[in-house]
């Protein structure tokens, strides 16, 4: 099958040297279709000829809408929380709606996002994670005595970029109430956080790690021990850090949406004290935590993710 990935046009290289979600996708679900017999690659939107390829498959709508004006079939897979946060009168909700409709079908990785759109097109396809990349670094991990907490994101919503999707003050209240390290690994733009939370400051256990490559990103999975998402709000569910964090070993304290299963995960909504109650009951039950985590990861490998895939790319054709 010859597969064409669409270039999201965003000045970012695939795969990515760093940020860049979609374009991380893009070449996992590139390099594991290649792995499967499979001619895939990627191009911008205006360089793909109708009938060069087998599937066009296309991450982000506007381009999309690029597609469906010249008539070439694409299968569409949404990235985009802020349909969501702009609401359904916006400009963002009404393009993507319109790239779902011209769709052969459409991806949606998480299950509101199914319901929110309400579409017959729209089904539910999770993301993935490298195993390869992405593994634990221990055989049997011993409950830890002063473990050491993680979060990794992007923080800002909507073009503000301060504002605290991924609950930033949650995990470091969390971290002060129990006198634990914790350590914020991110691109520069946590620094307008930062700028909006200079309390956060004065916290002595508290490092960040600014714009790691990819490449260290295991380390400082494995530096680690618990990985903290109070996120507000997230398209993919669960999304990529989650699923690093589980394949690398790591319990997680966070939210997922109820119909999404996720072991190894303790649910906590944003509340600190909630957040100590799943933080208690990892530390009683770590080896529980851990297995679980690690098999999550694994049963959430891009491999696995491809394979699925396929079956839907077959079913459109």
């Amino acid at each position: 099958m010859k597969i064409c990935h669409v270039d999201p046009a965003c000045g970012l290289t695939i795969p990515p040297k760093n940020w860049g979600a979609i374009e991380k996708i893009i070449w996992e679900f590139e390099e594991n279709q290649r792995k499967l017999g499979h001619e895939s690659t990627h191009k911008l939107a205006g360089h793909i000829r109708h009938g060069e390829f087998d599937i066009v498959h296309c991450h982000v709508a506007n381009l999309a809408l690029d597609l469906k004006q010249r008539g070439i079939p694409y299968i569409y897979q949404l990235h985009d929380h802020h349909v969501l946060y702009y609401g359904k009168e916006s400009q963002t909700f009404k393009e993507n709606l319109e790239a779902i409709d011209g769709s052969l079908i459409s991806l949606m990785p998480a299950k509101w996002l199914v319901d929110y759109f309400e579409h017959p097109k729209c089904v539910y396809f999770a993301h993935g994670v490298n195993t390869k990349e992405f593994y634990p670094n221990f055989n049997l991990k011993p409950t830890p005595k002063e473990p050491k907490l993680l979060m990794l994101a992007n923080n800002g919503m909507g073009g503000k970029n301060g504002h605290d999707r991924k609950g930033f003050a949650y995990g470091v209240g969390l971290a002060i109430k129990r006198n634990l390290p914790i350590t914020i690994v991110g691109p520069r733009n946590n620094e307008n956080w930062i700028n909006e939370n200079l309390w956060v400051l004065n916290y002595p256990k508290l490092e960040f790690i600014w714009e790691p490559d990819n490449k260290n990103l295991r380390q400082i999975y494995w530096d680690h021990d618990i990985f903290l998402h109070p996120s507000e709000l997230e398209a993919g569910h669960p999304n990529l850090t989650l699923l690093e964090a589980s394949a690398c070993g790591l319990p997680i304290i966070g939210w997922i949406e109820m119909e999404t299963d996720f072991h190894g995960l303790w649910r906590a909504p944003r509340n600190i004290f909630r957040m100590e109650d799943g933080l208690n009951d990892i530390l009683n039950n770590w080896d529980n935590y851990v297995k679980r985590s690690i098999q999550t990861g694994r049963d959430f490998s891009w491999e696995n993710r491809t394979k699925s895939l396929m079956e839907i790319y077959q079913q459109v054709i």
